[in-house]
C-alpha cells in the first residue's frame, strides 16, 4: 500500500499541478476574450438571373431597369447580437469585389421590421454622386468627346462597390438583416464583405472558431475523463491489491471534474447575469 503510494504520488502531484496551471491559463485566456463581444453573422446568396449565349439551348438576356446584366444575384446579411449587452452606435461597413456593383440595398431589424438608415454622411455623399452622374451623362450626350472627371468616377466606382448603414442601437437577444442586390461582370456569384465599427465589438461568422472552441472544450471533458476510466482501470489491473486507494483517487478525480464543471457554470451564469 505504502509502496504503491510512493509509485503514483509523483505522478499524481505532476497531473494535479499540470492541470491547475491549465485551469489559471484557461481563466486569463477567458478574461481576454470576454473583454469583446462577438457578433455572429451569416451570409445567404439567391442568384436571381444570369445572361447566357448558348447555341443549344439559345440567348438569355438579362436586364436591370432597361439595362443588360450579366449576372443578378441577392444577398442577405445576418447579424445576430446574442450576447447580454446592448450596444448604441454601430456603424456596419459592407463592400463587394470590383468586378460587382451594388444595385440596391436595404436593412431591418428582424424583430420590430424597423428599417436600418445608411449611414448619414455615406447618404449624402451619395446623393451629391448621383446628381454629379446626372449632369455628367447630359455633357457626355451633348458632346461625345467629353471626358469623366477622374474624382467623378473614383466616387461612382466607390459607391457602386460599397455600403454603410447606421444602427442607432443593437439590443441583445436580437437579429437585423441586410439586403443586397449586386450585378456582376463576370457572370459569377459576387464576393461580399462585411465589418463592424465599434470599440468591443467583433464580427465572427457563424461557426467559426469560437464556437469550435466551445466544441472543443467539451470534448477536452469528454475524451479526458475517457482516459481518466482507462487509466483507473489499468491501475486496478496491474495492483489489484491497491483497490481501495485507487478507487478513492478515482472517485476524487471524478468528483474534481464535476465540481469544476459545476464551478465554471455557476461563474458563467453569474458573469452573464452581471454584463
Amino acid at each position: 500500500m505504502i509502496e504503491f503510494l510512493k509509485d503514483i504520488a509523483p505522478t499524481t502531484i505532476s497531473l494535479i499541478t499540470t492541470g491547475l496551471v491549465s485551469v489559471i491559463i484557461g481563466i486569463y485566456l477567458e478574461k481576454f476574450k470576454n473583454r469583446l463581444t462577438f457578433i455572429k453573422y451569416n451570409i445567404l446568396f439567391q442568384p436571381l438571373a444570369t445572361s447566357n449565349q448558348n447555341e443549344y439551348w439559345g440567348n438569355i438576356d438579362v436586364y436591370y431597369n432597361g439595362l443588360k446584366t450579366n449576372h443578378l444575384n441577392f444577398m442577405t446579411l445576418i447579424l445576430e447580437n446574442d450576447s447580454n449587452k446592448d450596444f448604441q452606435n454601430i456603424f456596419v461597413d459592407i463592400w463587394v469585389d470590383k468586378n460587382s456593383f451594388i444595385k440596391g440595398q436595404n436593412g431591418f431589424y428582424v424583430d420590430s421590421g424597423k428599417s436600418i438608415p445608411l449611414e448619414t454622411s455615406h447618404y449624402n455623399r451619395l446623393v451629391e454622386v448621383v446628381e454629379q452622374n446626372k449632369l455628367d451623362i447630359l455633357k457626355r450626350e451633348e458632346n461625345p468627346d467629353h471626358i469623366t472627371p477622374i474624382n467623378l468616377q473614383n466616387d461612382i466606382n466607390y459607391f457602386q462597390t460599397n455600403s454603410k448603414f447606421y444602427l442607432p442601437v443593437f439590443n441583445r437577444k436580437s437579429e437585423i438583416k441586410f439586403n443586397i442586390l449586386a450585378e456582376n461582370d463576370n457572370g459569377q456569384q459576387p464576393n461580399i464583405g462585411i465589418d463592424i465599427k465599434h470599440k468591443g465589438l467583433k464580427l465572427i461568422k457563424e461557426n467559426d472558431k469560437y464556437d469550435e472552441d466551445k466544441k472543443l472544450g467539451l470534448g477536452m471533458i469528454t475524451y479526458g475523463l475517457i482516459v481518466f476510466v482507462l487509466i483507473t482501470a489499468i491501475l486496478l489491473y496491474y495492483y489489484p491489491q491497491s483497490i481501495t486507494p485507487i478507487l478513492i483517487l478515482g472517485i476524487v478525480g471524478l468528483l474534481n471534474l464535476v465540481f469544476g464543471l459545476f464551478i465554471y457554470r455557476l461563474f458563467q451564469t453569474i458573469k452573464n447575469y452581471l454584463k
